[in-house]
């Protein structure tokens, strides 16, 4: 395992400062120290977001530029909603959406996608969600296994969102392109307040559990320290272990969720965990 960061932990320099672009965001991870990144693609009929291309010519100077910096680019962070009923020509533009983020990443060599299930609207059908959801992702896989990359799942929506129902939709379509990215914090709101319960955090690694057999990328948010140093929330020891069990080899990639300068704690946060790799293995 190895430790990156993800392109939405830079998300108010770009908000605040229209001339920051992703080249600037990796050299900020580079001097941090990180290995790798995750760089968010933006949405279907929407401008480009962070990674400030969207053609195999643009892309490579990107990647060409990442390599410069000694990071891999392990995934494409994309957006899509395929349970989007208020404007169906918008939902098939997110099914193209990420047929064509998957032919870019096998076009430039990103072994992954991060994708999204979809968001339950209140007053519709849950069942009629649930199976534009399985259509959307169904018409997406011959695309991923042409191009030879990881559709990876996050649990981030409310459709299809626990670690149970994601590992269901995997062995549902039985392709090894259909894979998961879990967030385990995701779905616990109050993960990182001490009040959290025990039942609620042990809730978070019974979740992960279940999802990182299925693994091919994953995140973890950054909330901040303990006064011992150690990441508020996060007992890395089972967390690690969780993954290390499951055979995952891949990255961990931190999404800044700090109070003020979302940037500030990553390199402090990156040799914790890095630190914490080292002893479990």
């Amino acid at each position: 395992m190895y430790v990156a960061v993800h392109s939405w932990s830079f998300r108010e320099r770009f908000k605040q400062d229209k001339s920051f672009n992703i080249f600037q965001a990796m050299d900020i991870a580079a001097r941090a120290g990180f290995k790798g990144m995750e760089i968010m693609t933006g949405k279907a009929n929407m401008p480009v977001a962070d990674i400030g291309a969207d053609t195999v010519e643009g892309l490579k100077k990107v990647l060409d530029y990442a390599k410069k910096c000694g990071l891999k680019i392990h995934s494409y962070a994309t957006f899509n909603d395929f349970a989007y009923v208020k404007d169906e020509t918008w939902r098939l533009a997110n099914i193209e959406y990420i047929k064509k983020w998957l032919g870019l990443a096998g076009d430039t060599g990103v072994p992954n996608i991060r994708m999204l299930t979809g968001y339950y609207v209140e007053g519709e059908d849950r069942k009629r969600l649930e199976d534009m959801t399985l259509k959307g992702i169904e018409e997406c896989i011959p695309v991923a296994e042409k191009a030879g990359v990881n559709m990876a799942i996050e649990n981030h929506n409310s459709i299809f969102m626990k670690g149970d129902e994601i590992a269901g939709l995997i062995k549902r379509f039985g392709s090894k392109r259909l894979t998961a990215c879990p967030d385990p914090s995701n779905g616990c709101p109050k993960f990182f307040d001490p009040a959290c319960t025990p039942e609620a955090r042990d809730g978070v690694y019974e979740n992960l559990k279940v999802m990182a057999p299925y693994a091919t990328a994953s995140h973890l948010k950054i909330r901040g320290f303990n006064p011992d140093g150690s990441l508020l929330g996060w007992d890395m020891p089972r967390l690690l272990g969780i993954y290390r069990k499951a055979g995952f080899d891949g990255s961990l990639t931190f999404e800044s969720i700090v109070d003020g300068d979302l940037i500030a704690p990553l390199a402090k946060a990156r040799e914790v965990v890095e630190k914490a790799i080292a002893a479990s293995a």
